[in-house]
């Protein structure tokens, strides 16, 4: 039985990194962590992925590229299905495919570990047993996913406290603060939303959070709770998309309870699901909040010096809608 599992730094390690982490090292694993997204990397995967893909899954590849002759398997889940609320709610397309695509694209891959993640069919138990390769006793993977999943609770308090999910790669991160005016209250508010995985993966997002910063406004990132999300599912215009949901809510959070003044919407080009779920939000921020907000679509040809250019003149309207 193979006994060092590699897990990609992508996509949605940004997620569920604690359970799984915790999952297979009580399975009797040792877990192997790829390094952070740096341009090599990224290049690589922008190399070997077709042209349509979205950026974070150009880093994906790379990242497999990076670790698979390191490991003894790897973990490709395959994200398809969950319930909220009663209803069914997919993951992305393109991640769904992600074994897939892996194996389309790679001639020589170590042994892939590739749970059905579909609760339509399978219960989370079943998905994992029977992706694990040899004889696991019930009672051995009923623990290890019950610890899991107290891992994957305890990390999502901790990323909402602390604004940010980095806590589960034991990577340092800080909240700074931007302008604030002479009473301490920021001068400008931003609500920035966005996957985690595009946010807090510093070889994407060119410090996107540091550049609203930097431009004197505080950014403002919320994680919804499980209630907030099932509480955006029952919506008449909720999409089937569970991760989409999350943007949603968290959308609906800065407008409605932390009154940001503006919203910035990080997402990638190529996105399917980022196209229409951005659509909802600016509606309503627009039209149901008059808040203003700005997209920025990044792909491995975004520039540093647009994104400042951009975020600075964003902030300088937003500063004068506050006079």
């Amino acid at each position: 039985m193979a006994r060092r599992i590699g897990i990609c730094r992508a996509l949605h390690a940004y997620h569920h990194f604690a359970f799984w982490r915790t999952f297979f090292t009580e399975m009797g694993w040792e877990v192997v962590l790829s390094e952070p997204t740096s341009r090599p990397v990224l290049e690589l995967g922008v190399r070997l992925s077709p042209a349509e893909l979205c950026l974070p899954v150009k880093a994906f590849l790379g990242h497999v590229a990076a670790l698979k002759d390191r490991v003894d398997a790897l973990f490709l889940p395959r994200i398809v299905c969950t319930r909220v609320a009663g209803d069914w709610f997919f993951g992305c397309p393109k991640a769904i495919a992600l074994p897939d695509l892996t194996r389309a694209v790679f001639d020589s891959l170590p042994l892939i570990v590739e749970p059905v993640l579909d609760k339509q069919i399978l219960t989370e138990e079943q998905s994992f047993r029977n992706a694990i390769p040899g004889r696991n006793s019930r009672s051995h993977v009923r623990k290890a996913l019950r610890l899991a999943n107290a891992a994957a609770t305890d990390a999502a308090l901790r990323t909402r406290a602390e604004g940010l999910p980095l806590h589960m790669f034991s990577d340092q991160g800080t909240k700074g603060e931007g302008q604030r005016t002479g009473d301490g209250r920021p001068a400008v508010r931003v609500g920035v939303v966005g996957h985690s995985y595009l946010l807090f993966d510093s070889g994407l997002n060119l410090g996107v959070l540091d550049k609203v910063r930097e431009a004197g406004a505080e950014p403002t990132v919320v994680f919804p709770t499980a209630v907030e999300v099932e509480m955006e599912s029952t919506r008449d215009n909720a999409l089937n998309w569970y991760y989409e949901l999350e943007l949603l809510a968290a959308a609906h959070r800065l407008l409605e309870v932390e009154r940001v003044d503006g919203l910035l919407l990080v997402a990638s080009f190529a996105c399917g699901t980022g196209a229409v779920t951005n659509e909802l939000i600016q509606r309503a921020a627009v039209h149901r909040h008059g808040v203003p907000t700005v997209m920025l679509l990044m792909d491995e040809h975004t520039g540093e010096a647009g994104i400042v250019t951009r975020i600075e003149s964003f902030v300088d309207l937003l500063r004068l809608r506050k006079r």
